[in-house]
């Protein structure tokens, strides 16, 4: 498996078909004198801007912690959770155990919020 041009970048659905956003990332276990691993694969907005460069990837996790969304962010998803991978990544977890929808939501509330919407 190519792990760049079969994981990063697909789509994630929970057990119930409900998107919860894409693979930004691959965690790696390397053992020595043992070939690495895929241990979890992460989802969110800092684990995409680690991948583009340190920098931003702090950058994007501090703006995370200054609007309240850092709490288990990025999502990590163990590899044993992954039930099947084709044009997307299938996992066996339901979005809503998860923080991964949480800007939606409070996007969604702040949408409500507003006068005539």
């Amino acid at each position: 498996m190519d792990l760049v041009r079969d994981l990063l970048d697909k789509k994630v659905v929970d057990r119930n078909g409900r998107e919860m956003g894409r693979v930004d990332r691959i965690v790696l276990d390397v053992r020595e004198g043992a070939p690495p691993r895929v241990a979890a694969l992460e989802i969110g907005p800092s684990a995409l801007a680690a991948r583009l460069g340190a920098r931003l990837g702090r950058w994007a996790a501090a703006i995370e912690h200054g609007f309240g969304l850092d709490a288990g962010r990025p999502v990590r998803i163990a590899i044993d959770e992954v039930l099947d991978v084709h044009d997307h990544v299938r996992i066996d977890r339901a979005a809503g155990e998860t923080p991964a929808l949480e800007v939606e939501q409070r996007a969604r509330r702040w949408v409500a919020s507003i006068p005539g919407s």
